[in-house]
């Protein structure tokens, strides 16, 4: 059996690595990060009475690319003409997508010039950093509901940039490595100095 925090830990761990993967596979930001919440949960209870599987991050991504797939099939159950056309392309390749370390692209994503420096900041240290949003409140000095609202308004606004899951070209990649050493900054003040739990710090 694992305990609850080494399990905690360790599905903190991986949900970057799983969100960057249905990112690159879907590019539905906000639909996989929906899924990747899914799967954590599933496993949450699952490892728990099992015990954590040999490869948890594949075990993580097959379950959220599962996901992925039927809220793509319930999303488009009206246009069924459509469906039939086009999802099987989209949504039903050999299997999911290969184990592939995309979370820098994935840290460069939400960094998007689109965004608020503080917009870039908050929504990487929540999808990238694992951090909560009561953390990333804290680590700001403002209201837990004032932190979610900027993360979510983030969210909308890189749907409606239309961001694409693709690495930036050098130029566009200089634009963004402030807000990604400000996010790495914040990511060590939290492991320095934990905001919550019974360690003074975290791995």
């Amino acid at each position: 059996m694992t305990g609850p925090a080494a399990l905690e830990d360790l599905l903190r761990t991986e949900a970057p690595y799983v969100l960057s993967a249905l990112v690159r596979r879907f590019g539905r930001f906000e639909a996989a990060e929906d899924a990747v919440q899914e799967a954590l949960l599933d496993a949450s209870i699952q490892w728990a009475r099992d015990g954590v599987p040999e490869n948890p991050r594949s075990w993580l991504t097959r379950v959220g690319y599962r996901r992925m797939v039927d809220l793509l099939r319930s999303e488009q159950a009206a246009h069924r003409r459509e469906l039939q056309i086009g999802i099987a392309e989209v949504v039903t390749p050999a299997g999911p997508a290969a184990e592939t370390d995309d979370s820098l692209t994935l840290l460069l994503l939400c960094c998007h010039p689109a965004l608020s420096r503080a917009g870039q900041v908050a929504l990487t240290l929540r999808a990238v950093g694992g951090l909560t949003t009561t953390e990333i409140a804290h680590a700001y000095g403002v209201a837990e509901n004032t932190m979610g609202t900027r993360i979510s308004r983030a969210k909308q606004t890189l749907r409606k940039a239309g961001a694409r899951f693709t690495p930036p070209g050098e130029a566009e990649r200089a634009d963004r490595i402030g807000a990604v050493l400000e996010v790495l900054y914040l990511v060590f003040n939290e492991g320095y100095t934990a905001t919550a739990g019974a360690e003074l710090g975290r791995v």
